[in-house]
């Protein structure tokens, strides 16, 4: 019995030690990884800061993002968007017409469309840390009025949120 105790417990601690070496592995990005994010933009360079959010689509590929910004605002007008825009990743270049707006925030227009999109990396700073940081640049066409969409990505210090 004693030898039959003994025996258990070598192969329980055999599997307790082979169980212990196992490496979880690294998790992996996004196709639009250096794209996406939250982004703190202004319109037309006046107001408060309002929050944008770019990330990747359900199929995770290099040449489609979201785009979705659900309180833009430009004086007393309030933007609602959130659709799908062309990228061209190597570039960090985004555009695209018609785009259909999925946005559920009421008052929210049926399409919109973005040109001149770019990312530009460590292209600015954070406002109060002065951290560098990723700045973002747009022209959002919504019936036919083109709103200037620009600003930085979040830093991650405190002082830099809006």
């Amino acid at each position: 019995m004693k030898k039959i105790n003994i025996i258990f417990i070598f192969i329980a601690l055999i599997t307790v030690a082979i169980s212990a070496c196992k490496k979880d592995p690294e998790p992996g990005g996004t196709a639009v990884q250096d794209m996406a994010g939250d982004w703190y933009v202004k319109v037309n360079e006046a107001g408060a800061y309002s929050t944008l959010l770019t990330f990747n689509t359900s199929e995770n590929t290099p040449n489609v993002m979201w785009v979705q910004g659900t309180g833009l605002k430009s004086g007393a007008t309030v933007l609602a968007i959130k659709g799908k825009t062309g990228v061209d990743y190597p570039n960090k270049l985004f555009s695209a017409t018609n785009i259909a707006n999925v946005s559920t925030a009421a008052g929210r227009p049926a399409s919109f469309s973005i040109a001149n999109g770019k990312i530009i990396p460590n292209g600015t700073k954070g406002p109060v840390s002065k951290s560098p940081t990723d700045s973002i640049y747009f022209e959002l066409n919504v019936d036919g009025a083109v709103y200037k969409v620009g600003g930085y990505h979040k830093t991650g210090f405190l002082e830099d949120l809006p």
